[in-house]
């Protein structure tokens, strides 16, 4: 047992080779300076019986006579050795008997840039991961995950603490949106296999890893999800939530919130004024996330479109009272129609800057090309004879079976159109184009799981979204067949119902695909009442708009930050130079063989221009609007006093089980050199006592 016991042993020391050296010199200076300390003094005698004592003095003077009779010398050296073993850090290896592994997930999303936890939120989740890092075990694995809109693995397992500790400070913020799905399908396809090759490391035992999720919980729950044997642990990082007020006592819900010290821009569109053809209006949302209302301003900056980085000129301004918790809507008249890039500022102190500006391209020089799949559903079909879809849009209406057809087919999938509307009709293939699908799913194996629903119910829809701007009727709006399936990764809902989501939006390559899920006919007759309000042409307008490829429309959906962006650049060219957002990087980017532009390096907000030839020219704008990461309420915590009914409601769902988030984890620390110190300390104060009292032996 001895012997396992030393086995076990292992040592962690901070200091270096030269650092060593230097200290091991320190005992053998303690000795000598216990001989530089011999001064004889002159004695005078009056006998020669005398020199007797003194020949004993000089006898005790002698080298190991000298280093017996002193019990200083040895408690020194005692506290010396005592020191160093502490500075060798002795602990033993396999807390528990057994290695542990650790998954560390860490959110880099736009509001983890917060900085209402000083000096952010991203700083913080990484020193909560670092702590896990410090008081690692000798055999113990770790493993780093950061991921916002997507994951990223970060570092493969080892057990180089220094190693994982660069490769935590090197995780930036960035601007996209939060999605938690795809980084628990990263963990759980590295987390426990049979054979890990890390980074330097084979790892074979069969080990339960421990999952921590650094997070402010700006993401939707992961339902449905199987984490096999991972035990997840959610570190909410944030202001706590105030403590729990039942209904009725004086408060309202609203007081209950989380804390959110922020207000931002959430919508930004522009159009031609009906009125006046002339004017170009421009229009936008603020919310107002604050438990108080706040007076500000939206100024109006217009940059010009061939200087990349500059930082454009003030030319108006409007005046903004918001209320707590609300949002306030704004409108400029810009009297041109040409191609011009505006900005709009809100000049304001809160936790998060990215979503204090918003920018738009306007000047609408180029019309949406549509190919609209239906087999003559006239509430569609209507939809687009409008003065304002025909201003916007070449509307192509072909049936089914003409869409099978030869010239149809290759039209489609050699890029001719911008949006492809397939009405009831599920193609075989993805069109090289964004696509809204009404009552079908887009091709793919993501959607064999679907189910039949009746009559769900419209709960809520995403009104920061731009193909859902202006849309407030569908609370009225009945719908009597629907199918539901589980979105898939990297999806944005934008209508939800008591049974599932109604309509999505998901990324695709450069392109994006938009899905209704329930039918508009149900044979001859319709599936929903959706055609009586102003908001089933309003969201096709909006579609056309974002997914179009309209110069001069919001683009929302394929110009967000961190996401792929499909240009449609007029030229025969192979190749366009796109510039970004600050003017200081230009990527080369080839045509594909859709005849498309795909750009992916558009990662934080900003205008970005695309150019080819002597003259071509296409600015567009890449903007946040993404309400969960502006709404700074961190999500996960459940707040002091909160009935045992409700708890469960404040969890974060990660698979098929809520889990409660802590805002730290406890360390539990393994080390043993406190103790050494404090035996050194001990020996100290023993030493200063015989000292002080001439105590010899």
């Amino acid at each position: 047992m001895p012997w396992d016991f030393v086995k076990s042993l292992e040592f962690s020391s901070p200091l270096g080779p030269l650092r060593w050296l230097a200290l091991a010199a320190v005992p053998l200076g303690i000795v000598a300076l216990y001989f530089l300390k011999l001064r004889r003094r002159p004695v005078q005698v009056a006998s020669t019986l005398l020199w007797r004592k003194s020949l004993e003095d000089l006898h005790v003077n002698s080298l190991f006579q000298r280093l017996r009779r002193n019990l200083l010398l040895f408690l020194q050296l005692l506290i010396i050795a005592l020191a160093m073993l502490a500075l060798a850090g002795p602990r033993m290896k396999g807390t528990g008997g057994q290695a542990q592994r650790y998954v560390l997930m860490i959110d880099d999303s736009a509001s983890m840039s917060a900085t209402d936890v000083a000096p952010s939120r991203l700083e913080k989740a990484r020193e909560e991961a670092r702590k896990i890092v410090r008081n690692m075990g000798g055999d113990d694995l770790a493993m780093v995950v950061s991921f916002a809109d997507s994951a990223r693995v970060v570092s493969n397992y080892t057990s180089d603490k220094r190693l994982l500790l660069s490769r935590i400070d090197a995780i930036q913020p960035t601007q996209s949106s939060t999605s938690l799905r795809e980084a628990l399908q990263v963990a759980s396809g590295l987390a426990n296999p049979s054979k890990q090759f890390g980074e330097g490391v084979v790892a074979t035992a069969q080990i339960t890893p421990k999952l921590f999720i650094y997070t402010d919980g700006g993401f939707p729950d992961v339902e449905g999800f199987s984490l096999g044997n991972l035990e997840p642990e959610v570190v909410v990082i944030g202001p706590p939530p105030p403590p729990y007020v039942r209904p009725g006592e004086g408060s309202s819900p609203a007081d209950a919130r989380n804390p959110s010290d922020n207000v931002a821009i959430v919508a930004l569109q522009g159009r031609t004024s009906d009125d006046k053809p002339d004017v170009y209006q421009l229009f936008g949302r603020v919310h107002n996330f604050r438990p108080e209302p706040v007076k500000t301003e939206a100024q109006l900056f217009r940059h010009q479109t061939d200087k990349p980085g500059d930082e454009g000129s003030l030319v108006d301004a409007v005046a903004l009272e918001i209320p707590a918790r609300t949002d306030q809507s704004f409108k400029f008249d810009i009297p041109e129609t040409q191609l011009a890039a505006f900005e709009v500022r809100l000049p304001i102190d809160d936790a998060l800057a990215v979503d204090n500006r918003a920018f738009a391209v306007v000047g609408n020089a180029r019309k949406a090309q549509v190919l609209a799949v239906s087999a003559g559903d006239r509430y569609l079909v209507d939809a687009f004879n409008t003065p304002t879809a025909v201003d916007q849009a070449d509307v192509l209406v072909v049936t089914p079976d003409e869409a099978k057809g030869e010239a149809v087919a290759r039209d489609i999938k050699g890029g001719r159109y911008d949006l492809v509307i397939y009405d009831g009709w599920r193609p075989e293939t993805p069109p090289e184009a964004n696509a809204l699908y009404f009552g079908v799913f887009p091709p793919g194996a993501a959607y064999d799981k679907a189910r039949d629903v009746e009559n769900p119910v419209i709960l809520d829809w995403n009104i920061s979204h731009p193909l859902m701007q202006y849309i407030r009727d569908l609370a009225l709006v009945y719908v009597a067949k629907a199918r539901i399936v589980e979105p898939p990764s990297g999806a944005t809902t934008l209508i939800e119902s008591n049974l599932g989501p109604l309509a999505f939006a998901v990324p695709r390559e450069g392109f994006t695909d938009t899905v209704v899920t329930f039918p508009l006919l149900d044979g001859p007759n319709p599936n929903t009442t959706w055609f009586r309000y102003i908001s089933f042409p309003l969201f096709l307008f909006n579609g056309v708009e974002a997914m179009g490829n309209v110069r001069g429309g919001d683009g929302e959906l394929t110009t967000s930050p961190g996401k792929p962006i499909a240009l449609r650049a007029e030229t025969a060219e192979k190749t366009i130079q796109v510039t970004s957002a600050d003017g200081s990087k230009t990527e080369t980017v080839e045509r594909n063989p859709q005849g498309t532009f795909v750009y992916n390096e558009a990662a934080t907000t900003g205008f970005y221009q695309a150019r080819w030839g002597k003259d071509g020219l296409l600015p567009f704008a890449v903007n946040l609007f993404d309400f969960r990461e502006s709404d700074l309420a961190p999500r996960g915590l459940v707040p002091a006093g909160a009935p045992e009914g409700q708890v469960e409601s404040y969890k974060i769902k990660i698979g098929y089980s809520p889990v409660a988030g802590v805002q730290t984890l406890p360390v539990t620390k393994l080390d043993w050199w406190k103790y050494l110190a404090a035996a050194g300390l001990a020996v100290l104060l023993i030493e200063w006592y015989i000292y002080n009292k001439r105590v010899y032996i």
